[in-house]
């Protein structure tokens, strides 16, 4: 009888075994920041492994509040292959302790056999001081301001913070400025500018933006206000 028991056991730790095949382990997963301030932008790239004898079928990564994962290059990992997992959490509005979750599901090819593996990034969160800026919100309210005019011109008086790209170079620069932003122009009237932004929004900058009336209408309603000058 305590042998029949015995096989019995041996064949049932075997049937889960071999059930468990797929597998998927992290290099870190609980990933710890230790300090940071309010604000700040936490980042850290977990390294994902296929450890077992089966391929691995990534079908969905979760965070949890205040985490995001960008998404992964390769999503079926044959036996040995890794891939490299990138999470961002904003710290903003949180304070003291703080644990976030990323869930990793993932199978057999064939959807067999399911799993999730967790992930966390932890840390302390401390206040930051009034004069601070986080990053996230720089990234809310940037913005670029470009110059239209001849360089000459630019160089007599232009707005503070204003890149010069002369018109006749502008469109050699449309493939290298971001989306995703505020784009403002300007030349002296509003004439080039009202041309340069239609070029911008037929690359796919829908916020792009031309100054009305240019520099003349600036000058007019503020005169040297955030003007330099030489």
């Amino acid at each position: 009888m305590k042998k029949l028991l015995l096989a019995l056991l041996i064949a049932a730790t075997a049937g889960v075994t071999a059930s468990a095949s797929v597998q998927l382990s992290a290099d870190n997963p609980d990933y710890n920041f230790d300090k940071v301030l309010e604000g700040t932008i936490v980042v850290h790239t977990f390294i994902l492994t296929n450890p077992g004898t089966a391929s691995v079928q990534i079908t969905k990564v979760r965070a949890s509040c205040g985490c995001t994962a960008t998404a992964l290059s390769d999503y079926a990992l044959t036996p040995g292959e890794s891939v490299k997992l990138e999470a961002r959490v904003d710290t903003s509005g949180f304070g003291g302790e703080i644990v976030k979750s990323i869930y990793v599901d993932y199978g057999t090819a064939d959807g067999s056999e399911h799993a999730t593996i967790t992930l966390h990034i932890a840390g302390k969160v401390l206040r930051a001081q009034e004069y601070h800026i986080t990053v996230g919100d720089l990234n809310y309210l940037f913005y670029i301001l470009i110059d239209l005019r001849e360089p000459d011109a630019y160089a007599a008086g232009h707005l503070m913070g204003a890149l010069n790209i002369p018109y006749a170079e502008f469109a050699a620069w449309v493939e290298r400025l971001p989306t995703g932003v505020i784009i403002v122009l300007y030349d002296q009237t509003g004439t080039l500018s009202d041309e340069a932004v239609q070029v911008l929004i037929t690359a796919g900058f829908s916020d792009a933006r031309s100054l009305l009336g240019g520099l003349d209408a600036w000058n007019l309603a503020y005169e040297d206000q955030f003007v330099l000058k030489p």
